[in-house]
């Protein structure tokens, strides 16, 4: 007679019922009559699953470590996966998606669950940096499979211990490091040949001056409106972003959401001499846009819709004039000639043109970077610097000032006249 599996997956079935899915396992007998533990209306096969073996556990006990020999920990990640989708962003779930998918189970997914030891994991961190990521992107991947194997603990119980809990990612001295080289200034001339080639009423003109000026994230610009500009205050607010919901076997969309953190929120003056002309010649032009594309201009509306999780988001769409409104129209500052909102990827297909002209390790932040170097290189306080790029705490500001020999030429000078009658 073959030992009986302790292991909780051999014994839970799932079945779909209609549109729903159900899971189901023996009981002991009562009265010599088989029982049956089961449960259903579950979206997906692996959530019925996940409650099978929740509920399983449950009844043979609960609280002991059970025996979880023969599952793989890739088939673990797609239960995972499953169970915890409904608690995650949706950026973050597409990254989780793609580390899972391209990283974490082409390497660790062959080993048992039960198998996976803090040596096997620590190689495959070490091997990562040596293939030369980046620091930050080892250590997302790593924290995707700690987080992974903390749910095997609980409330999965099938570990006692997490075996990535203290593993570390090399830092960022270790060599070879990433490929991507570091974001840089962008200098005068390259600045000069940028806005040559993307002249006053071309599409990407506004959105690298809203990134040049304000320091604007990519998401920020392309979803500034003039309801956020005060010609009278000479005040931008930034106020929310577009991002794109995009993930494998998916359609991509673009939707309106929350800034980055609460510090991202922000007013921003700007001057009159410069930006305040350029936004009222643009606003001119757009209205001369509309006229000469007269039917076919397009207008942005911000509707209702789904996430890949079911759950509410605000979707943007372009329509032409004449068509009913859908939704809540969004008088978007930075637009194409004919109206239309700028996607991300769009702007970010255009800076590997302008790394084409010869601005290399050009991406669109590289302005948001310039930005706040400049600042840095006038001796702007640095408080102020942080409070204009919305960022929430001061390391993060500081990765953005570079330490460009000409910054060190205002501080020899005022040590110098402090000194000069002393020494």
């Amino acid at each position: 007679m073959s030992k009986k599996s302790n292991n909780p997956l051999d014994h839970v079935r799932v079945k779909q019922r209609g549109s729903s899915w159900a899971y189901y396992f023996e009981k002991a007998k009562v009265d010599g009559k088989r029982r049956r533990g089961e449960g259903g209306g579950y979206a997906t096969e692996q959530d019925a699953r996940m409650a099978g073996v929740e509920a399983y556990n449950a009844y043979i006990g609960g609280g002991a470590k059970k025996n979880d020999a023969s599952i793989s920990f890739a088939d673990y990640l797609d239960i995972w996966y499953e169970r915890t989708r409904l608690y995650a962003r949706n950026n973050t779930l597409e990254l989780r998606e793609k580390n899972i998918r391209l990283h974490i189970k082409p390497a660790l997914g062959e080993y048992r669950l039960s198998s996976l030891s803090p040596a096997i994991i620590d190689r495959f961190v070490q091997q990562k940096r040596k293939d030369g990521y980046a620091y930050e992107t080892v250590a997302r991947i790593l924290s995707n499979i700690s987080t992974a194997l903390d749910y095997a603990i609980y409330p999965m119980e099938l570990l006692r211990e997490n075996p990535a809990r203290l593993i570390k990612v090399p830092g960022k001295e270790f060599a070879p490091l990433s490929h991507r080289q570091p974001r840089r200034r962008i200098e005068d001339n390259e600045l000069a040949m940028i806005f040559q080639r993307h002249p006053f009423g071309s599409t990407f003109h506004m959105p690298l001056v809203m990134g040049l000026y304000f320091g604007t994230r990519i998401g920020e610009a392309l979803c500034l409106s003039w309801d956020n500009c005060d010609m009278q205050r000479m005040t931008l607010s930034i106020t929310q972003q577009i991002q794109r919901l995009a993930m494998r076997g998916k359609v991509g969309l673009h939707y309106v959401c929350d800034l980055k953190t609460e510090s991202s929120r922000r007013t921003l003056p700007f001057d009159a001499q410069v930006i305040l002309p350029l936004l009222q010649r643009w606003k001119r032009q757009q209205a001369k846009n509309e006229l000469y594309y007269g039917e076919d201009y397009f207008y942005n509306y911000i509707v209702p819709a789904k996430d890949y999780q079911g759950r509410d988001i605000r979707k943007i769409v372009s329509l032409e004039k004449g068509y009913p409104a859908p939704g809540p129209r969004i008088d978007i500052i930075c637009t194409q000639p004919n109206g239309k909102y700028i996607k991300p990827t769009t702007l970010g297909y255009q800076c590997k043109r302008i790394r084409e002209l010869g601005v290399h390790d050009f991406d669109f932040h590289c302005m948001r970077h310039t930005n706040l170097t400049m600042l840095g290189e006038s001796q702007a306080a640095p408080n102020d610097i942080m409070a204009r790029a919305g960022h929430s705490d001061y390391d993060t500001t500081l990765r953005y000032i570079e330490n460009r020999p000409e910054m060190q030429e205002v501080p020899v000078q005022i040590i110098s006249d402090k000194v000069k009658n002393v020494l």
